[in-house]
């Protein structure tokens, strides 16, 4: 159902048409209301629910009882300004990410099961830990020089376009338990595997965040630092609440756009054939579905080619409820970081990536965690009960027994989600960067958002707000509005440029350091 009525075909114009209502798209309007009260606005949203990649649901934990769990994107950090100022603004409030006590890796050949209680990771020998080091060390370095707005202004961006991760990694270290841990975090970040990932991008990428540790830390600043109560998609809710559902039409997937120098008006057709009419367009949909709307004039071949190489993470994500946190009571923290082990059911490994602690805000024991990139793929085609029953076994040998008897098991296979196509975030393949630059460029009376379009944290839900800002101000300055303020906000320094890069604690002997990093220096980069 339409949260508000549709005009009549072709007879209502409005000043300013926002196709799609997810977290940017809501951002955006809610914006542009708070800069003028008065403005006739209306949006378009192709499902029959709003948040887009955010999706907070009730989960049926037994007995009679259920607890609300985030099935889509749950994460924010002190580091993303954005976020932080729209949940302050709505009264939302966050908590932190359990992260204290064992942690566990299954990683290298030989797919042992290993925990580790300090920050550095256990990857079977100090060599690893010491060649996982250097090549964070590289990566933060090379992705600092790196602009988000326009990669390929970087002197060496054809060389780093041209490689996949995998190539960038496989250059970089030669241990497999080192390989295997940037494999499970590209898994988990991107939905992809590094061979699908263009080196450029991936960096470009972690810039946008201040840096590569900065997506994969749960500490302080990084990516899966805060929670919020209650779930993520009461952001959108709220934000609808404020812009007025009045204006908001569900299940309108758009057809087409269309503008022209005789008119001052944009044509917005829906599948439903509905006509909407406005002087200015704000599309808010992930790329890989605007390859789906027809635009006339045409978009340009750098923008078409760009949306056409842009797919889609595979993410699944699982959430399970136990009737208490047996981890906890065991001493870990809930993390795993694996890389599968190995086949199973005739996929090439096991199902986990990343495992975290899921308790809720109101202690309701969970642990989430992340089936993605290629096993994605794979565990997509086998049965539920059998991924259900994989996963458990796989939790069982990281945990013990006590993994095998939830009080509910949920999933949710974003490759299954229409209109989204999968998760967390569309990324640029291999030899596509030099197109990167037209992503938030205008296409005449048409302006552009969502978190890929993003600056600062690119991917998350802070970028997905930044962005909406920004097309927001654009829109609202041709329209003579004073935007100086917003302005502030979309376009401030990127936090990458506030703060050092994280860097592994140094527990090993200086002797050791020394001449493990100088043997190390001469392999990476001389060998």
């Amino acid at each position: 159902m339409e949260e508000g009525k549709s005009p009549n075909k072709a007879t209502e114009e409005f000043d300013v048409i926002v196709i799609g209502c997810g977290l940017s798209g809501l951002t955006a309007a809610y914006e542009i209301l708070k800069l003028d009260p008065n403005i006739n606005l209306c949006l378009l949203e192709a499902k029959d629910r709003l948040g887009g990649r955010t999706l907070t649901n009730d989960i049926d934990i037994g007995e009679g009882q259920k607890a609300s769990f985030d099935l889509g994107g749950q994460w924010v950090a002190s580091s993303q300004p954005d976020i932080l100022e729209i949940l302050e603004e709505l009264n939302i409030e966050t908590y932190p990410q359990f992260i204290d006590g064992t942690k566990v890796m299954q990683v290298g050949h030989d797919n042992v099961i290993r925990t580790y209680k300090s920050d550095i990771p256990s990857l079977g020998s100090y060599w690893g830990i010491i060649e996982l080091q250097l090549f964070i060390w590289k990566a933060e370095r090379l992705a600092k020089e790196i602009s988000i707005e326009d990669p390929y202004l970087w002197e060496q961006a054809q060389e780093y376009d041209a490689m996949t991760m995998e190539t960038f990694v496989k250059n970089s270290a030669r241990t497999q338990g080192v390989r295997d841990t940037i494999q499970a975090a590209c898994r988990s970040v991107i939905g992809a595997d590094l061979d699908r990932v263009s080196a450029l991008f991936f960096l470009a990428y972690a810039n946008s965040a201040g840096g590569v540790m900065k997506l994969l830390m749960a500490t302080e600043n990084g990516a899966q630092e805060l929670r919020v109560k209650g779930g993520t998609q009461q952001i959108s809710e709220i934000l609808a609440d404020r812009i007025g559902r009045k204006n908001i039409h569900l299940e309108q997937p758009v057809a087409s756009i269309s503008q022209s120098d005789e008119s001052d008006l944009v044509t917005v057709k829906t599948l439903s054939e509905m006509i909407f009419r406005a002087k200015h367009v704000i599309v808010s949909i992930p790329p890989n579905c605007i390859t789906h709307i027809q635009f006339s004039p045409p978009l340009s071949e750098d923008r078409r080619l760009l949306m056409e190489n842009m797919p889609v993470g595979h993410l699944t994500k699982f959430v399970i409820t136990y009737d208490k946190t047996y981890w906890r009571e065991k001493g870990f923290s809930g993390e795993v970081v694996s890389n599968g082990g190995g086949p199973l059911l005739g996929c090439s490994t096991g199902p986990l990536s990343v495992v975290y602690d899921a308790t809720n805000d109101k202690n309701v024991p969970a642990l989430v965690g992340f089936i993605a990139g290629r096993p994605g793929v794979e565990w997509h085609r086998q049965t539920a009960a059998e991924r259900r029953s994989a996963v458990l076994n796989s939790l069982s040998d990281c945990f013990g027994p006590w993994a095998l008897q939830p009080t509910s098991f949920t999933e949710k296979i974003w490759a299954d989600e229409e209109y989204n196509g999968g998760c967390p975030v569309s990324f640029g393949v291999p030899g596509i960067m030099f197109t990167f630059g037209i992503l938030r460029r205008p296409h005449g009376r048409i302006h552009w958002c969502g978190t890929e379009t993003s600056t600062h944290w690119a991917g998350y839900l802070s970028g997905a707000v930044q962005s909406g800002r920004r097309a927001a101000s654009e829109v609202m300055k041709l329209r003579g509005k004073n935007v100086i303020e917003l302005e502030k906000l979309a376009f401030r320094k990127p936090y990458a440029d506030q703060s050092p890069p994280y860097s592994l604690p140094n527990l090993l002997t200086p002797v050791i350091v020394v001449l493990a990093i100088a043997t190390a220096f001469i392999a990476v980069y001389f060998l």
